[in-house]
């Protein structure tokens, strides 16, 4: 019954604790960014900022390949592994089997969830990535003077939530499954405490840069 009452704790009051504290640490850093204000411009724009701006964050995700070719010799591990850990973990936060009935009680409504062998191999290409990643960090001489603890915790927390869903999903049984939910609910729950504290708080920002660099693009009336 142990098992039952801790998962019944992660699973109600520790959640919820963490979604209100995610949300409100957000907000607040996002609105500590808006408050600082921009420098005044006093040059003339010679085109529109506005449209730049909107132009830019569609188009941004679609212009990777104008630095591929440049880059990847020299930086392929952070742009494939990078590539299939962002799609794999979003992928699996969101639209695996297992996740929809969650959901469905956050926001309301079940979101469209893919197969479970596809919701399979996102997760050991997300776990295999994010250890070469690691891995990457700790060997290359310019990515260990920029890594911390921040960034060693956070790898430790995503890999912990990955694995315990693998063994949750795959390779438990019996009271085990029930610890294995458990430990994979509390590392989620932690991750979403932590995200407003540290960097892993800049997806929060990615709109908000791009569109700066979109504005002051449009306003020097040049082309990106």
């Amino acid at each position: 019954m142990i098992d039952v009452k801790v998962y019944d704790f992660v699973r109600g009051p520790l959640l919820e604790f963490a979604l209100y504290f995610f949300f409100a640490g957000i907000a607040y850093r996002f609105i500590r960014v808006l408050l600082l204000g921009l420098p005044k411009d006093y040059a003339k724009p010679k085109g529109n900022p506005l449209a730049k701006a909107l132009e830019k964050i569609a188009l941004k995700p679609t212009q990777g390949w104008r630095f591929f070719i440049e880059v990847f010799a020299h930086r392929g591990i952070q742009y494939v592994g990078g590539f299939l850990f962002h799609l794999g973990f979003l992928g699996l936060t969101f639209f695996v089997p297992q996740h929809s009935f969650l959901w469905k009680e956050i926001i309301g409504f079940e979101l469209p969830y893919m197969p479970q062998l596809i919701a399979d191999i996102l997760a050991y290409s997300a776990l295999l990535s994010l250890f070469a990643l690691t891995v990457h960090r700790v060997f290359n001489p310019v990515l260990k003077l920029l890594t911390g603890k921040d960034e060693y915790f956070a790898n430790f927390l995503i890999g912990t939530i990955i694995f315990t869903g693998l063994l949750a999903s795959r390779w438990s049984g019996g009271g085990l499954y029930v610890w294995m939910v458990t430990l994979h609910m509390l590392s989620g729950a932690i991750l979403i405490i932590y995200i407003p504290l540290s960097r892993l708080s800049h997806f929060v920002y990615y709109f908000l840069s791009v569109f700066f660099y979109g504005w002051n693009v449009g306003r020097r009336g040049v082309s990106f």
